[in-house]
């Protein structure tokens, strides 16, 4: 088994290294072969060389470095269509999700083409994240037809489910439910997991500025347009095999 592991980065050489390091530990002792692909989104600071001697020091990771700030969403994009192993996933580099974990989901690879994981809490967020994590949760459930518990956690693509996608999408909060909403109408199988969640031990998380929530909310509003046009159609065609098997939910 193989994998491919995109971490986006701008400015973390606070948690660079060692999130770096525990990703590689627990990738060693679960799979044959794997790689990590740091996409540097032009960091200003020490980000990029920190990248380049983990690049060094580890025969698995690769560095791309982006010639100019794109943000997380257009980074993801790039590292996913560089990504070479046969699955796919993606973490951040405040290590929300411990990659050992991914031992859980083994089992489910070999009935769907990807899993959705889903945080069992968020013991970090205050109220203003919870507010928008809410509104987030009610647009996409209610605006599309695929309903899980969460969007836009930790997901394990087959690398061809990838290669059949568009990434016209790319802003933070909504490249990932664009993904899966493709994925979904495409007639692909989807299984969803119950997995734990890493609160953030340093640095900032910059997903909540003003700046993010409207590209995102424009992003939303322009996929559904298109979405509705072409469901009144018929062009999108209804899904027969994709299926939705929430595991550990009641």
């Amino acid at each position: 088994m193989e994998i491919s592991v995109v971490i986006p980065a701008y400015n973390e050489e606070q948690s660079i290294r060692l999130t770096v390091d525990r990703c590689v530990r627990s990738l060693r002792a679960l799979f044959e072969r794997f790689e990590i692909i740091i996409v540097d989104d032009k960091s200003t600071d020490a980000t990029p060389q920190i990248a380049d001697e983990l690049s060094s020091q580890y025969p698995e990771v690769r560095v791309i470095h982006n010639e100019c700030n794109l943000r997380q969403g257009a980074s993801l994009v790039r590292g996913f269509k560089e990504a070479r192993m046969n699955l796919v996933t993606h973490n951040a580099m405040d290590y929300p999700f411990d990659l050992s974990n991914l031992k859980q989901i083994f089992p489910l690879l070999e009935r769907t083409d990807v899993v959705v994981g889903a945080r069992k809490s968020r013991p970090d967020s205050s109220i203003y994240r919870r507010f928008l994590t809410a509104a987030n949760l009610f647009l996409l459930r209610n605006c599309f037809d695929l309903k899980l518990k969460d969007y836009n956690f930790i997901q394990i693509y087959r690398r061809e489910v990838l290669d059949a996608l568009e990434f016209r999408e790319t802003s933070t909060g909504f490249l990932i439910p664009s993904l899966l909403f493709q994925v979904h109408r495409l007639g692909y199988r989807i299984d969803e997991v119950l997995l734990d969640y890493q609160p953030r031990e340093r640095g900032e998380a910059k997903s909540a500025c003003p700046r993010v929530l409207v590209e995102t909310l424009w992003d939303m509003f322009k996929f559904w347009l298109k979405y509705k046009y072409n469901v009144n159609r018929g062009s999108i065609p209804k899904p027969e095999s994709a299926r939705i098997a929430s595991l550990q939910r009641k």
